[in-house]
């Protein structure tokens, strides 16, 4: 029962079969986070790194739901459905879904009053995170319910609110447009292309086009990386869309040097 209930616990045992797997959703979704807000945007660090952490558990709290809902319920209505779970699993949260997911939403309204007890935020930026809570579970429930290239939509959209809770907390409208569109560029697009690709959606000819994913990475960031020189040094654009597209193509360069030198499959990371 624990291993359905414990944030991130899921997603690890359903979808990061290695631990370079884990180590690579550490780099790209956390840690990059913890750097967009107390290292690029400079937020105060005490006590607000507690609530990030507070933030994060109880988004994935409710997150993992929709993986456990994609895994064990939609595959029903499939005709070759993706199993990622032993089938013990599989009929567990069947038996058991509303069980599971009542656990978790109480999860989320624990960490919530912790938050308002300990006025750890406002009350606006609760209000922000509540509606960005429901909006992630709105966009997975119809992102489960949808079974064609709409999906690639629904994908988008789940991308951008994960990605974007995090910055609307703890920079509000400070900095108008900016955090969001770096962060939009850094990661949302690019994995809702890599997304749409995928042989279900059978866009053979843009899946072409595409060619080897770990190629194309390199060269969305480094093409992005040329881009956003010419806005700073020409356009006044902040250096923080530098530092984060420069963190990504760094990061991507290095595993496909690796991948390359076959110290990693394709699928680890």
């Amino acid at each position: 029962m624990l291993k359905f209930i414990i944030p991130f616990h899921y997603l690890y045992f359903s979808r990061l079969k290695r631990k370079s797997e884990a180590l690579s959703l550490i780099w790209i979704y956390p840690f990059y986070l913890f750097l967009f807000i107390f290292v690029f945007y400079g937020v105060q660090f005490y006590p607000n790194f507690i609530t990030f952490l507070l933030i994060l558990f109880s988004w994935m709290s409710v997150y993992e739901i929709g993986y456990m809902e994609n895994d064990a319920l939609t595959i029903r209505h499939e005709t070759n459905p993706n199993i990622r779970i032993p089938q013990k699993d599989i009929l567990y949260i069947q038996h058991n879904f509303y069980k599971i997911s009542g656990i978790r939403y109480g999860i989320l309204v624990i960490v919530v009053w912790l938050i308002f007890l300990f006025n750890l935020l406002t009350h606006l930026q609760i209000y922000i995170f509540l509606v960005a809570v429901g909006l992630g579970r709105t966009a997975f429930y119809f992102h489960n319910l949808i079974r064609s290239r709409l999906n690639i939509l629904t994908y988008f959209v789940l991308c951008v609110v994960k990605y974007f809770v995090i910055p609307a907390i703890f920079l509000g409208r400070n900095y108008g447009f900016e955090p969001y569109l770096i962060v939009l560029l850094s990661f949302p697009i690019i994995r809702t292309i890599e997304h749409s690709v995928k042989g279900k959606y059978k866009l053979e000819t843009f899946k072409k086009r595409l060619g080897s994913l770990d190629g194309f990475r390199v060269k969305y960031y480094g093409v992005l990386l040329i881009l956003s020189l010419v806005l700073v040094l020409n356009y006044g654009f902040s250096q923080l869309l530098i530092y984060s597209i420069g963190y990504f193509f760094i990061y991507r360069v290095v595993i496909f040097v690796l991948l390359k030198l076959g110290k990693y499959s394709r699928d680890s990371v």
